[in-house]
């Protein structure tokens, strides 16, 4: 009897420890998932904030390219483009070469469960580019 007893006490807390690893393995996963979901919504926003800011940009293209010109309003384009960014709260710049005006993006979301251990942010990237295209 006293070995049945002793072999009981060993094995006594085993469920326990293995519940514990599988709770702490459970809410990382979760944690994983919450702060990728994060960094897709990151992502989206810039590309987002730069495809308003290009297509804000590209409203001040005139009808000058008709005639040989670019047709570009370059100031209040690229005007046009960096209001939109202030607007929207995100970082960005505009470059205008050519006929192609090319906003770039740059965004950070807060991590909730990442912060544990130690990556406080992630962040998006976007990029969007408007071209004057001619109809013949």
């Amino acid at each position: 009897m006293t070995r049945q007893t002793r072999t009981r006490s060993a094995e006594r807390g085993s469920v326990s420890l293995a519940l514990t690893v599988l709770a702490i393995a459970l809410i990382a996963l979760i944690g994983l998932v919450h702060d990728g979901g994060l960094k897709v919504r990151a992502m989206q926003r810039a590309d987002n904030a730069a495809a308003e800011a290009a297509r804000a940009a590209g409203q001040h293209i005139t009808g000058n390219d008709l005639l040989g010109d670019t047709g570009l309003d370059r100031p209040a384009a690229t005007a046009a483009a960096r209001s939109y960014l202030k607007q929207a709260g995100v970082h960005g710049t505009v470059a205008i070469r050519g006929d192609a005006i090319t906003v770039t993006t740059h965004t950070t979301e807060p991590t909730v469960w990442l912060s544990i251990i130690g990556i406080s942010s992630v962040t998006g990237r976007g990029e969007a580019t408007v071209r004057i295209a001619e109809d013949l």
